[in-house]
């Protein structure tokens, strides 16, 4: 059940890290930011077992946090986007 609810974090972050660059709604600044805390309190939490997957999860929240105030390559939103949606559907399959 865990798992499910950790997906769909990673779902709606990856929609709203998308909705939030692609068309440029400022005042989901906030937002984002919660967000990357979210998934950087997540890697944290699961990086104690070594896992690969959340070590990335520290670093995209770092991206985050750091795109949430800064412009970043519209081709790292891209490859985020994708990594998380893909995560967070495995993570719903399984």
């Amino acid at each position: 059940m865990i798992v499910k609810i950790l997906g769909l974090i990673d779902i709606v972050t990856a929609i709203m890290l998308w909705i939030f660059f692609v068309f440029e709604v400022s005042y989901l600044s906030q937002f984002i930011l919660l967000l990357g805390f979210i998934l950087l309190m997540k890697g944290i939490i699961f990086s104690f077992k070594f896992n690969i997957v959340s070590i990335i999860d520290i670093f995209i929240s770092f991206v985050i946090i750091y795109a949430s105030t800064n412009t970043i390559p519209f081709i790292v939103i891209v490859m985020l986007s994708i990594y998380l949606l893909q995560k967070g559907i495995f993570s719903l399959i399984a």
